[in-house]
């Protein structure tokens, strides 16, 4: 791990410092803002920020939260969190979850308290990621930017299945999660359909 220390004052001058801490793939970084005033009372604030990948298969186009640290998740899954903050993952204003003790991997186990590969609520995430992958078959889950931006509140024909989606029963899931696969892949070269339930339990499974 790395930690990047920025000091930011009024002057334009910027510290940087890294400092190697531990072996591995994490990255984090340090944000420090303050002024280039006198005072010796003057705090900075400090953010320590991680880096960790979303998904057993890279989850590429979900929207992440943490603290003060929001993003897209990159090609491989990349996020970025705060230390010893929780992360949130959304689809636009669908949200999937939150990983209460982020690390360097974060798959859908973790966005439920005490998740298998048999849970409901597991599964049923993993029913619409990958029914929304834009390119299923490569090893990866594709959420597209089109997917996200029609995947609001705001847009009619989705708001009442945001609302009604339940990842916990699994009927209720059906009818809203079918309804919004319909609507966000009408773009897809292909017809969206809400994978099945033993289908995504399979796929999660061999990804682990």
């Amino acid at each position: 791990m790395t930690l990047k220390v920025v000091a930011r004052k009024y002057a334009p001058i910027l510290l940087l410092i890294c400092i190697p801490l531990l072996a591995g793939s994490q990255c984090a970084f340090i944000f420090s803002s303050g002024d280039n005033s006198n005072d010796d009372d003057e705090k900075e604030d400090i953010i320590v920020v991680a880096s960790g990948n979303f998904g057993a298969v890279p989850v590429a186009g979900a929207n992440y939260r943490s603290g003060s640290v929001s993003g897209v998740t990159g090609s491989s899954g990349e996020f970025e969190y705060e230390v010893d903050r929780q992360v949130q993952f959304f689809i636009g204003d669908i949200p999937l979850g939150r990983a209460v003790d982020p690390k360097a991997v974060i798959t859908t186990l973790d966005l439920v308290d005490g998740g298998t590969v048999d849970s409901t609520e597991v599964i049923n995430i993993e029913r619409l990621l990958q029914s929304l992958d834009s390119e299923p078959g490569d090893n990866a889950i594709t959420i597209p930017e089109k997917v996200r931006a029609k995947a609001v509140k705001t847009n009619e024909p989705v708001s009442s299945a945001i609302a009604y989606l339940d990842f916990s029963d699994d009927d209720a899931f059906a009818n809203s999660a079918s309804q919004l696969v319909a609507v966000l892949t009408e773009d897809y070269p292909f017809t969206g359909e809400l994978v099945a339930a033993e289908t995504a339990r399979k796929a999660l499974a061999r990804s682990r």
